[in-house]
C-alpha cells in the first residue's frame, strides 16, 4: 500500500503540536509563530493535494476548481504571508521552524513505510 498523505498530515500535527509545547516550555523561540509556520504549510499541503486529487479526478468541472485552489494555495503564501510579516509581530526563526515541520514529518512518514514496506 503506498503512502497516504493523510499519514504524513497526521503525522504532521503530532510533530507540531510536540514541538510548539517544547518551545512553550523553553521560550527559545515564539510558540505561537511556530504554530502560524506549521499551520500555513499544513494548509498549503492540504491545497495541493485537494488540486492533485481534482486534477487526476473526473473530468467534469476540473478546471475551475484547480484553478481556485492553486489561487488560493498562492494568496495563502504569498498574500497572507506577507501582510502577516508586514503587521504582526511575527518571530521569523519560530516561523521557519514551524514551516519545516512537514518536511520532518514528510521524511519520518516515508522512512516508516519503506521499514513497514520492507
Amino acid at each position: 500500500m503506498p503512502l497516504q498523505p493523510e499519514d504524513i498530515e497526521r503525522l504532521h500535527i503530532e510533530l507540531l503540536a510536540a514541538a510548539s509545547a517544547l518551545a512553550l516550555l523553553t521560550r527559545w523561540v515564539s510558540p505561537w509563530s511556530l504554530l502560524l509556520g506549521g499551520a500555513v504549510m499544513g494548509s498549503n499541503f492540504w491545497l495541493m493535494r485537494q488540486a492533485f486529487r481534482r486534477l487526476i479526478g473526473p473530468a467534469r468541472r476540473r478546471a475551475g476548481v484547480v484553478f481556485g485552489l492553486a489561487l488560493a494555495k498562492f494568496s495563502l503564501l504569498l498574500g497572507l504571508l506577507g501582510l502577516l510579516f508586514w503587521r504582526a509581530p511575527i518571530d521569523a526563526l519560530g516561523f521557519g521552524v514551524g514551516a519545516s515541520i512537514l518536511l520532518v514529518a514528510c521524511v519520518v512518514a516515508a522512512l516508516r513505510h519503506q521499514a513497514a514496506a520492507a
